[in-house]
């Protein structure tokens, strides 16, 4: 008799749980304030933050102009947790040549300094940063394409759904939208991500360190407090829905590393990828334009020159993409 009260009571305390956590999402809105007068005055005073910050070399803000005005089309690129900028330019500095687009590569809040900075960085910051460098987008190019990897996947989802009209396109590279495994999901409720963390209160990465000079270390962090996760985790809560999927009403390229079961992305879950390409444009209609692509040689990271990656399917796919998305000429 014991024994079933405790199992009932458990029962209840799991359920009651799950529908604590299920009601309780994150909250987020975006205060608009005055924009610099020119994108310029903006990435001068990014640069400038940065600098403050003392970010590493490489990992601060870029801007690649191909033209002194505006671009027919231009790309903001969003990094992922944790990352920098050199987990996209690489390869995205040649789709951008291809195009002549004129290129923003944000650094999120948190990224590029420290640790310290990190484990303090938000959602709501990434957030803000994010949208106020979309609203600038405008004076760079006719048209905006967006494109993010990872957590940066992650965030560029939550602007085409918020913001379609100040986007012709988003590119997702292998966007977080939940951990690959059950186990690591665990880690999204927070009771078991605050044993995890005050059991493992620091994380260093297991990926060798290179004997070059400039390896991936100097671009990501390979020490990092397990409590950053936060960011991560809070982000994906708010934005990973099917009700946020459904209201992306603009193209969307879907880029993931996939070769058969046993080689497959094993930071970000491929079938949550999946599953929110199939509840994209579903408010309305999904836009004829969406594609989802497998990488079969590849890795999470897609367009970095620090991973493995099929350089020319995903320059092909994504050009191909972005000129008609953006109503470009096909040559």
């Amino acid at each position: 008799m014991k024994k079933k009260i405790a199992l009932a009571v458990l029962l209840i305390a799991v359920i009651a749980y799950t529908v604590h956590y299920n009601s309780c999402l994150p909250s987020y809105e975006y205060t608009e304030t005055a924009l610099p007068a020119s994108f310029d005055a903006y990435y001068a005073e990014r640069l400038a933050q940065s600098a403050a910050l003392h970010a590493r070399p490489r990992n601060e803000e870029r801007l690649v102009r191909y033209a002194p005005g505006k671009t027919p089309v231009a790309i903001l690129y969003i990094h992922g947790y944790g990352a920098s900028r050199a987990e996209g330019e690489y390869v995205l500095d040649k789709i951008a040549a291809q195009l002549k687009a004129n290129t923003y590569y944000l650094r999120l809040p948190g990224h590029g300094t420290n640790k310290e900075d990190h484990k303090n960085a938000t959602p709501k910051d990434h957030l803000d940063t994010a949208i106020t460098a979309l609203r600038m987008m405008d004076k760079l190019g006719e048209k905006t394409i967006v494109v993010g990897t990872s957590m940066g996947g992650l965030i560029a989802t939550y602007l085409a759904a918020q913001y379609p009209e100040k986007m012709a396109g988003v590119v997702l590279v292998s966007p977080f939208y939940n951990f690959p495994g059950a186990v690591t999901r665990l880690v999204n409720h927070y009771p078991v991500f605050r044993l995890f963390v005050a059991l493992n209160p620091v994380r260093v990465s297991s990926h060798p360190v290179p004997p070059e000079e400039d390896n991936w270390t100097k671009y990501w962090y390979r020490e990092q407090y397990f409590i950053s996760g936060k960011q991560l985790i809070g982000l994906a809560r708010m934005i990973a829905r099917d009700e946020v999927f459904e209201k992306v009403s603009i193209p969307v390229l879907l880029l993931y590393y996939y070769k058969d079961e046993t080689h497959e992305d094993n930071t970000a879950s491929v079938s949550h990828m999946k599953l929110a390409f199939a509840h994209f444009g579903k408010a309305k209609s999904p836009h004829p334009l969406n594609r989802a692509v497998a990488v079969a040689e590849g890795s999470h990271v897609l367009m970095s020159k620090y991973s493995k990656t099929d350089e020319r399917l995903v320059i092909a796919e994504t050009v191909d993409f972005i000129k008609k998305a953006a109503g470009l000429p096909a040559k």
